[in-house]
């Protein structure tokens, strides 16, 4: 059976989300919908990229994943159909597959210029058979014409200071429960460490000393600093969520955007 994953900002209150699947059954009855997250802070194109990043990976190889988030159609903005790392994205032009994606090359990207008929949904309109023509052995071509590029942007990266002796890195998510995802990844911390005692410091006079393997290698509500799956620096407080609310964002005053 064929997989189509969904992601987008519309949440789960109004129609949206049902009316993209129900077109897709209504195109293709032999196909697999699983949502990834509807969750995305309205146009955060970053934080869907960091979502997207970390989930399409554990899909098979050619599935078909269907990114609506800006995909309000103008002059400047494309909607594109990629195929990277051998799967298919399917979105606007915003940027996100470059923050996805920010060595693998793309093998092949196709600006879609099947009609248009809803002007405001083009997710339900035009994604959704984009996607079908995909599973149905349709060629790219078809649906469009080839393009060199996509937007791009720059992920933000970790910088060196005081001579080597200082990193600076920054929030990049932060998760629902509270927890603090860094842009500092294993291999950079490491290779900078070289073996050295370090500090990582927080605001209100908060400081992390050790590196653990689990949240529960601290004890309940005291801060835990790991490299979380995504191999990124993660810092968090055992357990502190448990009224949703006080997760280490809250407790420790930290912002996405905000210095580590």
């Amino acid at each position: 059976m064929h997989i189509i994953t969904l992601t987008s900002d519309y949440g789960t209150k109004d129609f949206f989300i049902s009316a993209i699947k129900g077109t897709l059954l209504s195109l293709e009855k032999n196909v697999n919908i699983i949502d990834i997250s509807h969750e995305i802070t309205p146009f955060h194109i970053p934080e869907c990229a960091y979502i997207v990043k970390n989930a399409y990976k554990f899909f098979p190889k050619n599935s078909i994943h269907i990114i609506a988030i800006d995909t309000g159609k103008n002059k400047n903005t494309k909607h594109i159909v990629s195929y990277i790392d051998g799967h298919y994205f399917i979105t606007s032009d915003s940027g996100v597959l470059s923050l996805i994606f920010p060595k693998n090359k793309p093998e092949k990207i196709i600006e879609i210029t099947i009609s248009e008929k809803n002007l405001l949904f083009p997710a339900q309109d035009i994604f959704t058979r984009v996607a079908c023509h995909i599973i149905n052995g349709g060629t790219l071509i078809e649906i469009g014409k080839i393009i060199d590029s996509y937007k791009t942007f720059q992920n933000a990266l970790p910088t060196e200071i005081n001579n080597g002796n200082s990193l600076v890195g920054e929030v990049i998510y932060i998760d629902r429960f509270g927890n603090l995802i860094t842009n500092i990844e294993h291999n950079i911390f490491h290779a900078i460490k070289n073996n050295r005692d370090f500090t990582i410091q927080l605001p209100r006079g908060k400081k992390v000393q050790n590196i653990h393997k689990t949240y529960n290698d601290v004890k309940e509500s005291e801060i835990v600093a790991l490299f979380n799956s995504s191999q990124l620096l993660e810092i968090a407080i055992n357990r502190a969520d448990k009224n949703a609310k006080s997760g280490a964002s809250t407790l420790l005053g930290i912002k996405e955007g905000d210095q580590i």
